[in-house]
């Protein structure tokens, strides 16, 4: 499925075949024989794409194909996290991530994909992105939080 949603994103032709309301049993035979020819895809794969188009879905083909991959990861405990810093971490500073990722119990037998990226409007810390949550360490937003703390005072 990855590789079906990175040709519904790469081929432009690919793409407007899945858009194409009038694919009929002809065509959809024409694009799996097509798709055997690209690689040694699962037959269910094929099977699938043959129901999505009976049932006139397969322009629902890319967002099909976002949501395995999201269940997949899930069920293999699989995260993508995103690392936010000001300045580019050392090799031991991302090591000392991925094992406090790793030591914390909700964590327990997961597997990370960790993209590191540098904003420095952030100042210093970090802040991080998962596919449902957002922690923020930044200075920025420490600072942020200090003169909320302070105006309240003054008030």
């Amino acid at each position: 499925m990855i590789y079906i949603q990175a040709l519904y994103n790469n081929c432009e032709s690919f793409k407007l075949f899945t858009q194409n309301g009038g694919v009929g049993a002809k065509e959809m035979g024409q694009m799996n024989d097509a798709l055997k020819q690209l690689g040694d895809f699962h037959p269910l794969v094929i099977k699938f794409l043959e129901v999505l188009a009976e049932n006139k879905r397969l322009f629902e083909l890319s967002l099909v194909a976002d949501k395995y991959a999201k269940l997949y990861k899930t069920l293999n405990k699989e995260e993508k996290i995103t690392i936010i810093s000001a300045e580019e971490l050392s090799g031991e500073e991302k090591s000392e991530v991925l094992a406090a990722l790793t030591a914390n119990p909700m964590n327990a037998g997961k597997e990370f994909t960790i993209d590191y990226t540098l904003d420095p409007t952030i100042k210093g810390g970090l802040q991080m992105y998962t596919e449902t949550e957002f922690m923020d360490m930044s200075l920025v937003s420490r600072i942020d939080k200090l003169k909320s703390e302070i105006s309240k005072l003054s008030e």
